[in-house]
């Protein structure tokens, strides 16, 4: 069974009743170890027994229709009761949460909306003779932009009805990195014991991938053409996928004696397809400064020890499972005991290397596609806030910005007598760390005192 330690410490997570917390990059698994934590076949040849007891209900935020506490919780609620159906519930259970369900959607006062999604719960918890766990997949955009308010009241539900009631979530981020607000704080919490962090699969579990992938798509290979498959795309599932599609169109079943060359041309393949491209960028742009920066030494072209690297650096990288246990080994398809680093990504990086030495200096905002570099690199993701704030220094680079015109640009008018010195100064600090992450001193944000902020271009 893939990513079997992780699905089973979740599981024992569950079991204690303890919120728990996946974190890994695009296409790393995240959704299929909680759809696995959501199924019950897969439960009851962990947990040996029967699991009757529980209701597992698996919620895609993605498929919110918006970005909103009420599409927050019509989608819980929607997707309980589908579970609840599935697992014959009685009739009147499933009616009194609809009517619930209603009222979050159509509420007669705005009060009641929220109302009655708590209301929902307390049913749900107290007579349906379950024990409930909600786990919230695709979570990142709705934890960072609904009101915290929303969150605290999770919090607060999951202190009053104890063991009855668990969160699972999976995001590419730390909860605690997504948000730092006193209300968003609170939910975090729960979360402290149990954070999973998840990345590429080691080689054991990359051929038992592409072994399940072949066989979905109806073809079958040789063991030396695994070993080659995952040579290529290490551990990343989303690449495995992507390659195993290409090979299964463009070299599956040649010949023993032609297989060589099969692979070369697979290979070029590989390398000219825009899917396998976008999904190293998906990932490249996911990691911080330092992250791909650190990369770029141990896999360019000049290669660096990594003793002469930030060690906290390379400590969050092998966290976050990105990393084997010697890097720089030659054949990244070796090692089974940690996570695979395969040749596609590796290539990559060197290109992205390459690209770095011949790049301008300076902020450079892409406004049409919102992607920001700093001295030609993708920085980090930037929430809403910081987007707009580098818009307007970027609109005005090199003149100065008064804090007047920030409140009412950023936030708008409404709110100039609500954000404060420190609120502006706040945000200010949280968009220069993502564009001058690990800086001495600033560089291109600056802080004229007394008269506001400038971009130096």
């Amino acid at each position: 069974m893939i990513r079997e330690q992780e699905l089973r410490a979740l599981l024992s997570a569950v079991r204690a009743a303890e919120c728990a917390s996946v974190i890994g990059l695009s296409n790393t698994g995240k959704s299929t170890l909680l759809r696995a934590v959501c199924s019950s076949a897969v439960r009851r040849l962990v947990w040996q027994q029967p699991d009757e007891r529980w209701l597992f209900v698996y919620v895609d935020c993605n498929l919110m229709p918006e970005r909103s506490e009420r599409a927050l919780h019509e989608i819980v609620l929607r997707n309980v009761i589908e579970a609840l159906r599935q697992s014959n519930t009685t009739e009147s259970l499933l009616s009194r949460l609809n009517v619930f369900r209603q009222q979050v959607v159509q509420p007669p006062t705005p009060l009641r909306s929220a109302l009655a999604f708590n209301e929902a719960l307390t049913v749900l918890c107290e007579d349906s003779g379950r024990r409930i766990v909600l786990a919230l997949d695709e979570f990142d955009d709705p934890f960072e932009k609904l009101d915290g308010r929303v969150f605290l009241n999770l919090r607060a539900s999951k202190d009053r009805f104890g063991d009855n009631l668990t969160f699972v979530t999976a995001t590419d981020r730390p909860l605690s990195e997504i948000r730092a607000d006193y209300e968003a704080s609170e939910f975090v919490e729960l979360f402290a014991a149990q954070t999973h962090w998840i990345g590429f699969l080691n080689a054991a579990q990359s051929r038992e991938l592409v072994w399940e992938l072949a066989r979905a798509d109806d073809f079958t290979l040789e063991s030396d053409e695994v070993d080659f498959l995952v040579h290529q795309a290490g551990g990343h599932p989303g690449l495995l996928k992507s390659i195993v599609q290409i090979y299964g169109r463009v070299a599956a079943g040649a010949p023993k004696s032609a297989q060589r060359e099969a692979q070369s041309v697979a290979a070029y393949a590989f390398d000219a397809d825009a899917t396998v491209h976008q999904e190293c960028l998906k990932l490249w742009t996911q990691l911080t400064v330092p992250e791909r920066d650190t990369l770029m030494a141990l896999f360019g072209h000049g290669r660096v020890n990594e003793q002469a690297l930030d060690q906290a650096t390379l400590t969050r990288l092998r966290l976050r499972n990105l990393l084997p246990c010697s890097p720089s080994t030659e054949d990244s398809s070796a090692p089974d005991t940690g996570p695979a680093v395969g040749a596609l990504w590796q290539s990559f990086i060197k290109r992205q290397a390459l690209s770095a030495g011949r790049r301008e200096r300076g902020v450079r905002v892409d406004v049409e596609a919102g992607d920001v570099y700093v001295d030609g690199r993708p920085i980090e993701t930037l929430t809403e806030l910081e987007y707009k704030l580098l818009l307007l220094l970027y609109g005005r680079l090199n003149k100065i910005v008064d804090k007047y015109t920030i409140v009412t640009e950023v936030w708008g008018e409404n709110y100039l007598n609500e954000v404060d010195d420190a609120r502006i100064e706040k945000l200010v600090s949280r968009l220069r760390a993502k564009l001058e992450p690990g800086a001495p001193e600033p560089v291109y944000l600056l802080t004229v005192r007394g008269r506001g902020y400038k971009l130096v271009g």
